[in-house]
């Protein structure tokens, strides 16, 4: 079994991606299930299903852990804790704890966690810090967490702060709470959404390829920018 999970589902993804790919090259089936349109009886019938040649099968399956606490989530997990014929690869968006991983003790474990880095960078969004502080924590966490998966959280700051200053209460802990009204504070609901309008434009600029700059240097002048 392979266990793949982290809050930073770009990575985990491109993971995900490059043992697909290894397994199709070993002419392995592949199957994509996602857990909340499972049933005990499908999985059961899709984990103990061969094929006349004996096929090898790679069984994938999306955000078993997301599931509410139920019957139904701890016979899937009881059930794929125990050993299989086909490689069984589970792909959480969410950093599993080690009571989690526990119940899987022989699966090969892959962790995709969101750098430090990358929330001081974000935090300093708006301060009065140095623009080459700002800009090395944005470098730092571009090396560890990815220029795309950067930019998706700058997105979603962006919308936290938003939501902040337009009356309405993002979800998070109360100590994140209080940074991201902190953070506000420091912008007009005008500039945070002509933020947030350049943003989607950036994004569709990046996707169609009529951008003249790169990720990385768009991301160092909203920086500076902001």
């Amino acid at each position: 079994m392979i266990i793949i999970h982290g809050e930073n589902t770009v990575n985990s993804r491109q993971k995900l991606v490059e043992i697909i790919t290894d397994k199709k090259a070993k002419d392995q089936e592949i199957f994509r299930l996602e857990a909340k349109k499972l049933s005990e009886a499908n999985l059961e019938e899709i984990l103990g299903a061969t094929d006349l040649f004996g096929t090898s099968k790679t069984i994938i399956i999306e955000e078993l852990h997301s599931l509410p606490t139920s019957n139904k989530k701890k016979n899937f997990i009881e059930l794929l804790s125990k050993p299989q014929t086909h490689d069984i690869i589970l792909w959480e968006k969410r950093l599993l704890t080690k009571t989690m991983l526990n119940k899987f003790p022989n699966a090969q474990i892959y962790e995709y966690k969101i750098s430090k880095t990358l929330f001081a960078w974000l935090d300093l969004l708006g301060s009065k810090d140095s623009d080459n502080k700002k800009l090395n924590l944005l470098h730092s966490a571009i090396e560890t967490d990815g220029d795309f998966f950067c930019f998706l959280m700058l997105i979603r700051q962006i919308r936290s702060l938003v939501e902040i200053k337009s009356g309405g209460l993002p979800k998070g802990a109360p100590f994140m709470i209080s940074k991201i009204k902190a953070q506000a504070s420091k912008f007009s609901l005008e500039k945070l959404l002509d933020l947030y309008e350049y943003l989607l434009k950036i994004d569709q600029s990046q996707k169609t390829s009529k951008s003249n700059l790169n990720l990385l240097q768009t991301l160092d002048l909203l920086t500076l920018k902001m």
